[in-house]
């Protein structure tokens, strides 16, 4: 494993940070495993404290790294993942800088076209996993939080089944986003949920037909928008963000 090398004063900690990531991502630091605590990387680098923690910050608020607290405490190396791009999505919608009806209407072209791959990259499992998913939303069950996860699973299995992980990312962030809205408003379970659209959308896909899978996600979209912008509002006052 290569040594840190120091650094000049302008840029400073965007440098460390670079560096960081650097061991990171070409697997010096593998997930899981703790970087080198602050003392060491202040002799390497050749800077100051708090340049380090101001490092150490940004990999955090990345997602490049967790701090725990206590005897084993430290700076460990987190698994890249698309929930860094959801929590921001969670954020600027706090900040009102996103709106359900954009969220709609950025679903209304990345959806369909996520069933379509779908339905021309299917197998076998990922068609059984789908199916699985689907008759999981008719399943009895009294707890708000579990009916609506099983009733946005639908969505994740087309997603990853679909072969393109921006793809994938994109409409993550997004299905985060409006669960959280559903759970938090906790509204009717028909206002923006209807079993027999996600039945159409899955046999378009199991049977292949690509573009009967896009349209059926469109007309599935098109059907909740309202709904969704509607619960949008109840949100923002039960959060506390409008007047």
């Amino acid at each position: 494993m290569k040594p840190f090398r120091s650094v000049k004063q302008t840029r400073i900690s965007e440098e460390v940070v670079n560096q960081l990531k650097g061991a990171i991502l070409s697997g010096d630091y593998k997930p899981g495993e703790k970087i080198p605590p602050e003392r060491e990387l202040t002799e390497q680098f050749q800077v100051s404290r708090v340049v380090i923690r101001e490092a150490i910050r940004e990999l955090e608020l990345t997602g490049f790294v967790r701090i725990h607290q206590g005897p084993i405490g430290g700076a460990y190396v987190m698994d890249l993942s698309f929930d860094h791009l959801s929590n921001a999505f969670k954020d600027l919608f706090l900040a009102n800088k996103l709106s359900a009806a954009e969220v709609i209407q950025t679903r209304l072209h990345v959806d369909p076209e996520i069933a379509r791959l779908a339905a021309l990259t299917k197998d076998e499992k990922s068609i059984k996993r789908l199916s699985l998913a689907l008759k999981a939303e008719l399943k009895k069950e009294s707890n708000h939080d579990t009916r609506v996860i099983r009733r946005f699973e639908v969505d994740h299995q087309l997603a990853q089944m679909c072969g393109n992980r921006i793809y994938q990312a994109i409409s993550k962030a997004l299905l985060d986003l409006t669960r959280e809205i559903v759970l938090t408003v906790k509204p009717d379970s028909t206002v923006i949920f209807n079993h027999e659209e996600h039945v159409d959308i899955v046999r378009a896909v199991s049977t292949g037909n690509a573009e009967a899978a896009a349209d059926a996600v469109r007309n599935h979209i098109h059907a909740i928008g309202d709904g969704l912008i509607k619960l949008e509002k109840t949100y923002r006052k039960q959060r506390g963000l409008v007047a």
